[in-house]
């Protein structure tokens, strides 16, 4: 491995590791790739369980009302962005007084004690453990935008970003086999002809809904093995972020070698608070955090809170996969675009986000039934019940949106502070994640209307002030351009001049 205090690729390479017999690019791509993978590692159980975890929490409860709260899985999704919200304003500091890769690794420790609680429920541990989820999120976030920062130029932020997001959002689709291998050996056929049977009863207006229950429900055993596994497969990301090489490639974007105290390093956070750059994004950074709520946690509750889908019970693997098979073909196309269009990953891709979303939402809005994210119902929809075609549909929009809306937040706050960027990080990942806090505390409360218009007229928003701050980086990059091109002209001048003198 590459010394960790070398700076960068070429100055390590006395130490005669196969590292340094790699070209520049490919130590890259190296890096790039296994901080997706590890991404991909830990993000497996984090969002595979929020798919569901508010459906399983409610089956326990209905076992054993004392034990948890029947919301809890949106209070303490509420508990995990609430603590992600405090952790924000010291983690850049964090960073400074460590390192992107060891940042990386803590983080990863964090995400892996949240499944672990499941093994035997209890409240206080849970509520404890989705505290250090959030804590988790915010050192991650920032060490990853540190260690994008470290191992990419101004020419490959772009793709880079793209490939990495494409290789972690490939979790879903892990989690989706997950979910339906798991699902298959514990409920089984029976389980869903037995739902399936209950569903028509409810149709028809015959089921005795007093003395049973009539929506999709998770056994003890389906539980234990699924939060093992997403507790083994967080493992393996702990390893890969220990594993990673540390040292920065060339004419990267930001050294990670910083020499800043711990209280100048507040003082940066407070300046990048105030800096009208970073509140003209507010909206942007508050859109992704309310869009990551939605569809992560709240309408795949929908699904399984929907009685009239109770013999479907693998859709929730069905949504997964198809989220995950969105942000990776959207992650691509990014990474391709990027390298043939300039600056296709600032505007064009918001634009995309946008209209993917706001058709999301469409879709959402007349298949789903208005009180489904609160409590299981049998209420019907504004037009039709949706089916699994339907869902894997709504799925792959959802996971290219999001790709898109993190994609352009990541390449924002790398050029919007070039001087303060992991602090830039920190700041859109605090807002975001005040949206997507504030959301699930009052989620109980909200039908599927609220977050179906809500959410399209905060992309509107939002893509104003995007496009307002992107043409203020546009200047300001024509402008260095200039002066670049004003100083070589000075150098060549200068040159002549020399020349001159020497002929004369």
């Amino acid at each position: 491995m590459a010394d960790s205090g070398s700076g960068s690729l070429t100055s390590s390479s006395a130490t005669g590791s196969w590292l340094t017999r790699m070209s520049p690019r490919a130590f890259e791509l190296l890096c790039i790739v296994m901080l997706g993978f590890g991404h991909l590692c830990i993000m497996t159980g984090c969002d595979s369980q929020a798919f569901i975890l508010e459906s399983v929490i409610h089956s326990i409860h209905e076992r054993e009302p004392g034990r948890i709260n029947s919301h809890a899985g949106y209070y303490g999704q509420a508990t995990c962005y609430l603590a992600f919200v405090i952790t924000c304003l010291v983690s850049p500091s964090f960073l400074y007084a460590t390192s992107a890769k060891t940042t990386l690794f803590i983080a990863s420790v964090c995400f892996t004690s949240f499944p672990l609680g499941f093994l035997y429920t209890n409240q206080y541990y849970y509520f404890f453990s989705a505290a250090l989820n959030g804590v988790g999120f915010a050192l991650y976030y920032t060490g990853n935008g540190g260690y994008l920062t470290s191992h990419s130029t101004r020419k490959t932020i772009e793709s880079n970003v793209s490939i990495s997001w494409a290789i972690g959002s490939s979790c879903m689709i892990v989690g989706a086999g997950i979910i339906a291998l798991i699902t298959y050996f514990t409920a089984g056929a029976g389980a869903s002809s037995g739902a399936a049977s209950l569903a028509m009863d409810i149709a028809n207006g015959t089921a005795n809904t007093t003395s049973q229950h009539f929506e999709r429900r998770f056994s003890n055993t389906e539980i234990y093995l699924l939060f093992s596994v997403f507790a083994a497969i967080s493992f393996i990301g702990n390893i890969t972020f220990l594993l990673m090489p540390s040292s920065d490639i060339d004419n990267c974007i930001e050294s990670s070698k910083k020499i800043v105290a711990f209280r100048d390093g507040i003082s940066l956070m407070y300046r990048a608070f105030c800096s009208p750059k970073m509140i003209i994004l507010i909206p942007t950074f508050i859109l992704t955090g309310v869009h990551t709520s939605f569809w992560v946690s709240i309408y795949p509750t929908t699904l399984t809170f929907n009685s009239h889908l109770a013999s479907m019970i693998y859709v929730p693997a069905i949504y997964s996969l198809g989220v995950g098979l969105g942000e990776t073909i959207m992650g691509l196309l990014i990474s391709f675009c990027s390298k043939r269009i300039k600056n296709f990953g600032m505007r064009p891709t918001m634009f995309i986000g946008c209209f993917l979303t706001c058709l999301y939402c469409a879709l959402i809005v007349v298949s789903t039934p208005p009180t489904a994210p609160q409590a299981p119902t049998s209420e019907k929809p504004l037009w039709f019940q949706p089916t699994r075609t339907l869902v894997f549909i709504i799925a792959l929009i959802g996971g290219m949106s999001d790709c898109c809306l993190c994609s352009v937040r990541s390449v924002i706050c790398a050029l919007a502070m070039p001087t303060r960027r992991d602090q830039a990080f920190s700041v859109s990942k605090f807002y975001q994640s005040i949206g997507t806090c504030v959301i699930f505390f009052i989620s109980p409360f909200l039908n599927i209307y609220f977050y179906t218009i809500g959410i399209p007229i905060l992309c509107a928003i939002a893509s104003f002030c995007f496009f307002f701050e992107t043409r203020r980086i546009k200047r300001m990059e024509k402008s260095l351009t200039n002066m670049e091109l004003d100083q070589q002209q000075q150098r060549k001048k200068s040159s002549k001049y020399e020349t001159l003198d020497e002929e004369f």
